[in-house]
């Protein structure tokens, strides 16, 4: 079930849009971007991982949409309330609604952000 996690302009949907398009995992991101053809709805994954991992050891975290509602709309998927899945999920939908507030905040051209220590997943 899709629900809206952030509103936000435009531009700036395009400015994290682009941001995750040049931090890509081919080029050592964690990020991979889908989008709809003809539409401007995008799907962004995004991996754990490190830079310093090969691409085989990355594993999607999570996923966001761009546009997918409605212009300007940044949605994630959460689970029904009823669903009994399991319980690292919740910790993963967490995760991706900080690297969400944090591309909102940071991604601008010429910067790197660190997605390293996001408090929301426990360290094992």
């Amino acid at each position: 079930m899709h629900e809206v996690y952030k509103e936000a302009s435009i531009a700036d949907i395009q400015r994290v849009l682009n941001y995750c398009h040049r931090h890509n995992v081919t080029k050592g991101g964690l990020f991979e971007v889908f989008t709809t053809p003809g539409t401007d709805v995008h799907m962004v994954i995004v991996n754990s991982g490190g830079n310093d991992q090969p691409l085989e050891q990355f594993r999607p975290l999570g996923a966001f949409y761009l546009n997918y509602t409605r212009p300007g709309a940044i949605t994630i998927e959460v689970d029904d309330p009823h669903f009994d899945g399991m319980p690292e999920r919740k910790y993963h939908v967490a995760a991706i609604r900080q690297i969400i507030d944090l591309l909102l905040e940071h991604a601008r051209p010429g910067t790197t952000i660190s997605f390293n220590d996001l408090p929301s997943i426990p360290k094992s």
